[in-house]
């Protein structure tokens, strides 16, 4: 089999993991708790989450804004198929980040999502800055976070994806610390949290 290496993924905002399909993964807040908090509730606001995640610019959103409003039932299937994408992804990040090997299903999830993405790559879609490969349609957001994800997955030098440690977390990162040393989402929040409850539990043993 002829092996295809894709370019390193694009880095993104470092609060938002690093990388879009990480991003995506992390728009659940506080996944271990028993109320996790959903941040894309319908179709513009996958949209207008990767726009602002950095992962589509204006011109996109702005495409994906007026297709979803000509074809709400389009738009709908679109955001289910987004969706089931990013909890394929949640699982087998973790997986990857405890150092486990994924389930096959969600390995098929993302193969079939990326199959279909390159499927419908073609040349000269864009703003006429010349003849380079893009997408259209409802399903933008799903092909760019999978293509992301299999760049992040298949790049031998990209740096370790790890999970926050957080009791109600779960948020997915890659560690691009000098040392690889990286351990929370963000130490001042669950970091904090952490340190503050082994010393109520020191002080209660004491």
């Amino acid at each position: 089999m002829l092996s295809v290496e894709l370019r390193p993924a694009r880095p993104i905002a470092h609060a938002l993991g690093g990388r879009l399909s990480l991003a995506l993964v992390n728009s659940v807040l506080w996944r271990r708790s028993a109320e996790p908090i959903e941040r894309i509730t319908d179709y513009p606001g996958l949209a207008g989450y990767l726009r602002d995640a950095g992962g589509l610019d204006d011109a996109a959103l702005t495409d994906l804004e007026a297709g979803a409003a000509a074809d709400p039932a389009g738009a709908s299937a679109a955001l289910d198929r987004a969706l089931a994408l990013r909890e394929a992804l949640f699982r087998l990040f973790s997986a990857v980040a405890a150092g486990a090997e994924p389930d096959g299903a969600d390995i098929a999830v993302l193969d079939r999502v990326f199959r279909a993405g390159m499927r419908q790559i073609r040349v000269g879609v864009g703003d006429g800055r010349g003849y380079r490969p893009g997408w259209t349609g409802l399903d933008v957001p799903s092909w760019e976070a999978a293509a992301d994800a299999v760049a992040v997955l298949g790049s031998p030098d990209a740096p370790p994806i790890k999970q926050c440690p957080g009791e109600t977390c779960g948020w997915l990162f890659v560690d691009e610390s000098r040392n690889h040393s990286r351990q929370w989402c963000d130490s001042r929040m669950c970091g904090n949290r952490a340190r503050a409850r082994r010393h109520y539990q020191k002080q209660r043993a004491g």
